[in-house]
């Protein structure tokens, strides 16, 4: 009887026991177990939950290829540059600009991206080449983008011209 007693009262409270949101003096969420006159009630939800899929599924969609020539190659791309239109023109105060280049379809681990200013390389594999029209000098700049493969063959080639323009600073004084 007294252990009945004792389950009686474990089971009671656990049943009467929720979940509390109130606020505190500085307008902060408390969540807690202890009810009060300000706090409110919040309703508990199922948890959802999912089965694990069978092992042989997961080994199935786990195991590595084993011919890597069945892996589609891209033998060209398409290459989009964002932020940046051919024949723009910048002005040498503007701000610093980020291009962004776009490949269709993505590249492949095996290939790289060359990406260069006026001749001058800002890096391999640079999805967003920095553009600082300020360290520029004033004319036609050239923006090129090479896919190439593993044996440095080029797979496509994008070329984007723009133009910096400098205001003059030997205006006259106008009286």
């Amino acid at each position: 009887m007294r252990y009945g007693l004792i389950l009686l009262a474990l089971l009671t409270s656990t049943v009467q026991a929720g979940i509390y949101k109130t606020y505190d003096k500085n307008g902060n969420v408390v969540f807690t177990d202890v009810p009060s006159n300000e706090a409110q009630t919040i309703e508990e939800k199922p948890i959802a939950t999912m089965p694990a899929l069978p092992r042989d599924v997961i080994d199935a969609k786990t195991k590595p290829l084993k011919d890597v020539k069945t892996a589609i190659i891209p033998i060209a791309y398409k290459v989009t540059v964002a932020g940046l239109a051919a024949q723009t023109t910048l002005r040498k105060e503007d701000k610093v600009l980020n291009a962004s280049i776009q490949l269709e379809p993505a590249l492949y681990k095996e290939h790289h991206l060359l990406v260069s200013l006026d001749g001058k390389s800002l890096g391999k594999d640079v999805f967003s080449p920095t553009i600082d029209p300020s360290k520029l000098e004033r004319g036609q700049h050239r923006l090129e983008i090479k896919v190439v493969d593993k044996q440095q063959k080029v797979l496509n080639t994008e070329v984007v011209d723009f133009f910096i323009q400098q205001t003059t600073v030997n205006r006259p004084k106008v009286k």
